[in-house]
């Protein structure tokens, strides 16, 4: 009987060390690929050629406002980045979201890309990011 009962409790802190590692492991990464992203939308906006090339479809946009789009979509990125990794919760990303929405250029981009974020959201995470902000957007808009 204890053997037993030890040998439960042992697969329970296994299994309980390994959920763990895991989760910190997809936290790294996710970060990790914020952080590409981060490189990547910063030498898109700083290259001519790449913008050009990465230009929305449906229609050219002047290069300034592409540009502004490009940062606003950074900013967006670094908050979802913080908010997936547990550094702000929902109350402080509500407050920051909402602050953002008073900026012309972020509304300019949620009402361009919100959809396509909305599309591409992989979990319960995403999508609790994705209404935040659309409900700060609603608000000020």
């Amino acid at each position: 009987m204890k053997t037993s009962h030890s040998v439960l409790v042992a697969s329970a802190v296994c299994t309980a060390g390994l959920w763990l590692f895991e989760r910190q492991n997809q936290r790294r990464n996710a970060l990790h690929a914020a952080q590409m992203h981060q490189a990547w939308i910063a030498e898109v906006a700083t290259n001519p050629e790449l913008r050009s090339i990465w230009t929305p479809p449906g229609g050219e946009l002047p290069d300034a406002d592409h540009t502004n789009l490009l940062h606003a979509n950074r900013l967006i990125s670094f908050l979802a980045a913080k908010f997936r990794a547990g550094l702000l919760d929902k109350h402080t990303l509500r407050v920051q979201a909402r602050w953002l929405m008073q900026r012309e250029v972020a509304r300019t981009y949620w009402k361009k890309y919100g959809a396509f974020r909305e599309e591409e959201a992989r979990d319960r995470t995403d999508r609790a990011f994705n209404a935040i902000l659309s409900d700060e957007y609603t608000a000020v808009a």
